[in-house]
């Protein structure tokens, strides 16, 4: 009588389990290479807050995908001429996994006017934040200003418009 003999079986060991995707982030895939005939997709963990379409802006090498939100922002129209916007700043998240720099690989926030970048830290970010809310405070102050003064010269005061004024003047009352 012959026994068969079942060969030994792997333990769970020698399994290698895919990795586990890191909290906060999920799997995408990018597409990398020169050009669409060479390119090749490839699976990147990307953060949450990421809306870069990485298949649809493809990069050469893996080494250069970044990870990018959509930037908000506002210009400062004139109305003199052809009222232009004169300045603008828009601000967005983004972060270089490759980059040298320890704070270019953490998310950071950048501000830009179109050709002058700012790279902030999240602590930076809030500081200008608050300067931001500041200056809008004085932004405010300087048009209920202008729209009494305005009002002073065209004739449509009355004597409480009249008072807030010499008060926003520093005059006596």
């Amino acid at each position: 009588m012959t026994t068969s003999h079942i060969p030994q079986q792997p333990t769970a060991a020698t399994v290698h389990p895919f990795p586990a995707i890191k909290p906060g982030y999920r799997l995408v895939p990018a597409k990398i290479g020169a050009t669409n005939r060479t390119s090749t997709i490839v699976y990147i963990e990307c953060p949450n807050w990421c809306t870069e379409d990485h298949v649809a802006e493809s990069v050469r090498n893996v080494e250069d995908i970044l990870h990018v939100t959509g930037t908000d922002g506002f210009c400062v129209t004139t109305f003199t001429g052809n009222h232009e916007n004169v300045h603008c700043l828009y601000a967005g998240l983004e972060a270089d996994p490759a980059a040298s720099d320890s704070d270019m690989r953490r998310a950071h926030v950048v501000v830009e006017d179109g050709s002058n970048y700012a790279y902030l830290t999240p602590q930076m970010a809030e500081q200008l934040a608050d300067r931001v809310v500041g200056f809008a405070s004085e932004l405010r102050h300087l048009a209920r200003t202008a729209r009494l003064h305005n009002s002073v010269e065209s004739g449509d005061s009355d004597p409480d418009m009249d008072e807030a004024l010499r008060r926003v003047r520093g005059e006596a009352v």
